[in-house]
């Protein structure tokens, strides 16, 4: 009986244990696979900083768990993002354009070669070439290089030295720069192309030309700076900082075109690349075969230019027949320096006139 006994305890020893086990301790699920890993997005990185120096940033009404891409789409240009090397350097380019007018492309305030090989690119146009009238194309120019702005400014209005302000005292031990020729005066107006991307020393310079007199085109400017920093995952973050505060400082900012233009971005972009690539004339340029609407062709439901364009793609290699990229602000520019240079001629008859004026005066001559 002991035996029989000890043996039912031990059974019931085990089975005490066993639902105890049970009861404590649930069997677990299959495991589910584990979810892909997407990278992570840098919205987190980006947050603190964009709180602490991004003007307005409160207004854009960042939502949680919003994509720094997303937030970035809806700033209206205060924020982007970029990629390592996406922007190369756009330095100062010269060239005379058709009606002899000079264009200065002022991308950045980074000569090609040096301040000298400027001047003299200037009055090469300026003395043999004869221009009348400059256009001075500060879109997209955010630069903080108030230095190299005073300098274009020396140039083109030499009395004026508002910007010089801006420049800090240069460091004890620094070398100071060789001296640079002077540029003779640009005979006819001064025409300044600017855009929202315009902020910064570019945009203190298209204030001071305004306030010179100078006729401006495009876009209204930023009327902020810009700052950069690079994030984990490479990319750069761009966004728009306050305006240094400097003593003395009346300039209004943004500065505001006199003839505003309705612009694309995307085409603004393309044409300001193609300029970069020292194509500037294939954007003002307009096809000689273009078929302009008529009246009639209204009324009939058609259009002669579209139908144009669709007949070029027949036969030929598609990307080799897309659109021409014209840049409508240069183009009004350009309008603009050949319409006041046609208000500045003296007043003359129409050839018609003029030719009987002639006849009467000859004849009247042979009387006498």
């Amino acid at each position: 009986m002991k035996i029989v006994h000890a043996i039912l305890a031990g059974w019931g020893l085990v089975a005490g244990v066993g639902l105890r086990a049970e009861s404590t301790v649930p069997v677990n699920a299959p495991l589910a696979p584990a979810p892909a890993v997407s990278p992570a997005d840098p919205i987190a990185q980006a947050l603190p900083i964009l709180e602490a120096k991004c003007v307005d940033f409160g207004a854009l009404q960042y939502r949680l768990g919003e994509r720094l891409s997303e937030l970035a789409a809806r700033s209206d240009g205060k924020i982007s993002l970029l990629m390592p090397g996406t922007q190369p350097l756009s330095p100062i380019l010269t060239a005379v354009l058709p009606n002899n007018i000079a264009y200065c492309r002022l991308g950045s305030f980074t000569p090609k070669k040096d301040w000298a090989g400027v001047a003299a690119d200037l009055n090469a146009m300026i003395e043999t070439q004869h221009v009348y009238g400059a256009v001075i194309d500060l879109r997209a120019n955010a630069s903080g290089d108030y230095a190299g702005a005073g300098r274009m400014l020396g140039f083109l209005i030499p009395t004026d030295t508002s910007l010089s302000r801006y420049v800090p005292a240069p460091k004890p031990g620094v070398v100071t720069a060789a001296p640079v020729p002077a540029v003779s005066p640009i005979a006819g107006p001064i025409v300044v192309l600017i855009n929202g991307q315009t902020a910064g020393a570019a945009e203190a310079l298209a204030g001071c030309l305004k306030a010179d007199g100078a006729l401006v085109v495009g876009r209204a400017t930023a009327g902020t700076g810009f700052e950069e920093d690079k994030l984990a995952d490479g990319e750069i973050l761009r966004f728009a900082t306050a305006l240094p505060i400097v003593r003395g400082d009346t300039m209004i900012r943004p500065v505001t075109p006199d003839i505003a233009e309705k612009v694309d971005d995307r085409n603004e972009r393309a044409a300001l690349t193609l300029i970069r690539d020292d194509h500037v004339l294939d954007v003002i340029e307009e096809s000689a075969e273009r078929r302009r609407m008529s009246e009639a062709a209204l009324v009939n439901g058609q259009d002669p230019e579209w139908d144009a364009y669709l007949a070029t793609l027949q036969g030929a290699p598609v990307l080799l027949s897309l659109p021409r990229v014209h840049d409508p602000v240069l183009v009004s520019a350009l309008d603009s320096v050949r319409a006041i240079r046609l208000s500045e001629r003296p007043d003359a008859p129409p050839a018609g006139q003029a030719d009987a004026a002639n006849e009467a005066k000859a004849a009247n001559s042979s009387i006498q």
